[in-house]
């Protein structure tokens, strides 16, 4: 008999933790949240940390979003104009 060892499988792309970082903060956000706390790669403490860490990021980002539509509406004069179209106008 031949001794052969097996080497233990590689894991799939989405498990590495390299992966789930970069899907976190660059693709989903806290959709990705899940796929966090699924993978064996971190550690429980590991896990809390970057799920606080996605969340203010993710609230930063929407804070920058609505001020950047603010200004945009301001730009266009959209600011304090009333809605005037009505669906039999």
């Amino acid at each position: 008999m031949a001794n052969v060892s097996a080497s233990p499988p590689s894991p799939k792309w989405y498990q590495r933790p390299w992966s789930i970082v970069f899907l976190l903060f660059v693709v989903l956000g806290p959709l990705g949240l899940p796929l966090l706390w699924k993978s064996p790669a971190f550690s429980r403490a590991t896990k809390a940390a970057l799920t606080v860490v996605v969340v203010v990021y993710t609230a930063l980002l929407l804070e920058r979003v609505v001020l950047a539509v603010r200004a945009a509406m301001d730009l266009m004069g959209l600011a304090l104009a009333p809605i005037t179209v009505g669906i039999l106008s």
